[in-house]
């Protein structure tokens, strides 16, 4: 059989792809990402045949999956923002269309896949796989690597050894306390965790004894330590897929408004191999957050600065939220936040209120705070009508409701107009303060329920707009008894 020939590297994954999607019970989003990054291996070792096409959209067919299987797992979790894995899988779904250039495999697998066009639940994941796995992929034998030289050329360059195939370390998967990390792993500052590393390696050079994974970083030394991982050459053959374990500390907790700590993994065999350099795959970028509401007061109610960090990583993965806005966004709910928190300590609105007065009031609160002072505006235009109060162009709508008792849902009803006014003003955010000040008859939900995020989809891209809302006008706990 011709040296081209590698049907032995094929078949296996390709039943291992099958197992996996045909699997019941509960999914593993760590072996289709495993499975993906090997069928984008082999879509590569084919070369320039038409197999590579093939496998290059078998391997996005992978990816998809993996990340609706992440998206069920983070929403069951309560993780941050799990519709993130939907996004990224529609995205991803784009990008194989874009590619699929007519190949009848690639054109099977949009139509199975394009269900996640439309509404999409959880329940739908499951005969999706399954009809994924059903769609026939003829397994190629021979690839077509590059042209080989000429004999004259041979004999000019002495290269009379064949070609050794890419050297790739990929990382599967990092593991934080024996969870997967998140995008951006929330960690508690000045304690111990266990980090968890996987990778794989497509093959060992001769020459090396040892590869070591190194973190780098622009951050501080003296705040961080993080692990390097040391993996002896393996036994058996290639692919390998080594995992090891170390200990991460940060040493100081993050301000609220601080971007993440940000480190990138590198890999490198030794002694020093004089190969090509090695080829780095998969996601080696670890973004920690050292935020620590109950070591490091914000607004200086505990849950309400919890919630808070939520929203703030929310608003990060957002790639239309430009990193100063939220910075003054946040600016601007940490004293709201602490009112709405007051509000219900302390019934600060112990009786109705117009929204003229509520206004004054939030205005009088906002200005003592020295991060806003004279920078708070009142009534600034914004599309044809006046914001209540504005912050360096972040629009503050003030509601004041005195008859109907609300819940944090009832505010939806309020969000167009200050969506309004953030495109407006050439924003993605804006603040919606509402103040429940009807009379009272039941005891007052959780404080930190009152924070939340809306999203308003204006036709061609969302605005975000945070709503807080403020119980007033309570009834005294005694009276709730009688």
């Amino acid at each position: 059989m011709s040296k081209d020939a590698i049907l032995d590297q094929v078949f296996p994954i390709r039943a291992k792809a099958v197992l996996a999607l045909r699997a019941a019970g509960k999914a593993d989003a760590e072996t289709f990402q495993a499975l993906a990054a090997e069928a984008k291996d082999l879509a590569a070792a084919f070369g320039r045949a038409p197999a590579a096409k093939r496998w290059d959209a078998f391997a996005s067919a992978l990816e998809i999956v993996r990340l609706l299987i992440e998206w069920e797992q983070a929403s069951l979790t309560a993780a941050i923002d799990p519709d993130r894995f939907l996004r990224t899988a529609r995205l991803q779904m784009k990008r194989l269309r874009s590619g699929a250039s007519g190949e009848t495999f690639a054109d099977k697998l949009i139509e199975a896949l394009s269900v996640i066009d439309d509404e999409f639940d959880f329940a739908r994941i499951g005969p999706l796989r399954q009809s994924l796995a059903v769609i026939p992929l003829p397994v190629a034998i021979y690839a077509d690597p590059e042209p080989k030289l000429p004999a004259w050329a041979h004999e000019r360059v002495g290269a009379d050894k064949e070609k050794a195939p890419d050297l790739t370390v990929a990382f599967v998967e990092f593991t934080i306390n024996g969870t997967t990390a998140e995008r951006i792993q929330a960690l508690r500052p000045r304690e111990n965790h266990d980090l968890d590393i996987a990778v794989r390696v497509s093959r060992w050079p001769e020459a090396a004894t040892a590869l070591v994974l190194s973190p780098i970083s622009i951050e501080p030394p003296s705040s961080y330590d993080l692990p390097s991982f040391r993996f002896a050459r393996p036994s058996g053959d290639p692919p390998y897929l080594l995992k090891q374990r170390g200990r991460m500390i940060l040493h100081a907790p993050q301000n609220l408004k601080a971007r993440p700590f940000e480190f990138i993994y590198t890999a490198e065999f030794q002694p020093t191999s004089t190969e090509k350099p090695v080829s780095i795959a998969g996601q080696r970028t670890l973004r920690l957050d050292g935020s620590a509401p109950d070591r490091q007061a914000y607004t200086g109610y505990r849950d309400i600065d919890t919630k808070l960090i939520a929203l703030r990583d929310q608003l990060r993965l957002e790639p239309l939220i430009p990193e100063a806005d939220l910075e003054e966004l946040l600016t601007v709910l940490i004293p709201l936040a602490n009112l709405m928190g007051q509000s219900v300590q302390d019934n600060k609105f112990p009786a109705v209120i117009s929204e003229a007065e509520f206004q004054r009031r939030a205005r009088e609160w906002l200005r003592q705070q020295p991060t806003i002072g004279s920078q708070l505006e009142e009534q600034a235009y914004s599309t044809g009508g006046r914001t209540d109060l504005s912050f360096r162009g972040i629009r503050i709508e003030l509601k004041s409701e005195p008859a109907k008792k609300l819940l944090p849902d009832d505010c939806k009803k309020y969000v167009s107009q200050a969506a309004s006014y953030a495109v407006g003003t050439n924003r993605r955010v804006a603040v919606l303060c509402v103040l429940d000040c009807s009379p009272k008859k039941q005891s007052p939900f959780p404080m930190e329920d009152g924070l939340a995020v809306h999203v308003i989809d204006t036709g061609t891209s969302p605005v975000y707009i945070v709503t807080l809302l403020i119980q007033g006008n309570l009834a005294r706990p005694s009276d709730l008894s009688r």
